[in-house]
């Protein structure tokens, strides 16, 4: 039966990532003189939304105390820049911790990428990280959070930051889900631990934190996914992504079929984020069909830059959609509409530009 492990992390996170990895049976995966790669979820949107830099560390020391050869820390943010991501990484203080370590930090977008081309679900041609492929560990450590699209975004979704920049816009052109399954296909992680010191709602990026004190860790992504998401609120069955993944032999998503040890899994809702869509922009109108995960992604956060300013009171996107006279058009699939529309063009349009727009600041 497939182990999850809850464990409380109090004063001590070097204990607590150990007892978490002990109760999940990952003790002895790693191997003496073995590789590893440390995946954790740096977004450089905002350090709020990201795995904490003691987790990361915790997962460095006990690695070594493992016997593990090579230590890297590895990320590929989303695609914001490198001033973003140097700032926002300076922020953190992540380079300078892991020195101290003498762990060094690998920006994927930097490194070398192996190319996969006319794979099923997946866009014409890929590149994936090649340490993410050729490490003998892959320790996967995604913050516990909500998504947009994918309800919850945890260690199955975070190895997509494994890919080429320009690869990850493509995934949700072609449809999120299928794609982040067909990418699991390819890159496995060996360790997962979800870091739950304190969980995310509203938005993942920038929405509340909860305080938790947890960690959750197993050896099958989409069971620890299935537990860490039913934590928040969200049983088997209602995380689309893991039961794609779990149909797809991935892993366990059935919690019935899963063993949970350490703290009892007690489920505290949290808010999804078209609930404090609701709450947060009242009398905000969103007209879709059959828009892609990237602009629906985009208008969200468009609307969090944009705020209490915004003064448009409808929004129309996707390519079969048939807006009102009033509505602002989003992206490159309602183009027939710009003569007539006030419009925001791109494919996706920038969240910047849109919250520009939303505010009345041009179009």
């Amino acid at each position: 039966m497939t182990r999850v492990s809850i464990t409380n992390v109090g004063d001590d996170i070097d204990a607590a990532f150990a007892l978490a990895m002990a109760r999940a049976d990952c003790t002895g995966v790693i191997r003496p003189g073995d590789s590893v790669l440390i995946k954790p979820n740096w977004n450089a949107c905002a350090i709020e939304g990201s795995t904490k830099l003691c987790t990361v560390l915790a997962a460095c020391r006990w690695a070594r105390t493992q016997g593990a050869g090579d230590i890297v820390v590895g990320e590929g943010p989303v695609p914001v820049g490198r001033e973003k991501i140097d700032a926002y990484l300076a922020e953190m203080g992540a380079l300078a911790a892991l020195a101290e370590l003498d762990v060094p930090f690998v920006l994927f977008d930097d490194d070398k990428h192996v190319l996969f081309r006319e794979l099923p679900d997946l866009p014409p041609e890929i590149g994936i990280a090649k340490r993410a492929l050729e490490c003998d560990v892959l320790i996967n450590l995604p913050m516990l959070k909500v998504h947009t699209c994918c309800m919850t975004t945890l260690c199955v979704k975070n190895l997509k930051g494994c890919l080429r920049p320009q690869d990850k816009m493509a995934f949700h052109r072609i449809g999120l889900l299928e794609a982040v399954v067909a990418l699991n296909r390819l890159i496995h992680s060996q360790i997962n631990l979800i870091d739950g010191i304190e969980a995310m709602e509203g938005g993942h990026n920038r929405g509340p934190r909860i305080p938790l004190d947890l960690f959750i860790a197993g050896r099958d992504p989409v069971a620890t996914d299935a537990v860490g998401s039913a934590r928040i609120g969200m049983g088997t069955g209602e995380v689309p992504l893991l039961k794609l993944a779990g149909q797809a032999g991935l892993g366990e998503y059935d919690l019935e079929k899963i063993e949970i040890v350490g703290e009892p899994l007690v489920p505290q809702r949290l808010t999804r984020p078209q609930d404090h869509l609701a709450k947060t922009q009242p009398g905000l109108v969103i007209q879709e069909a059959g828009a892609c995960s990237a602009c629906t992604a985009a208008l969200m956060d468009g609307l969090y830059t944009a705020g209490k300013a915004r003064t448009r009171s409808k929004v129309a996107l996707g390519p079969q959609v048939e807006p009102d006279d009033e509505a602002l058009v989003l992206g490159a699939c309602t183009k027939r509409y710009w003569p007539s529309h006030d419009h925001v063009k791109g494919c996706p349009p920038s969240g910047a530009d849109i919250a520009r727009a939303l505010i009345g600041d041009g179009t």
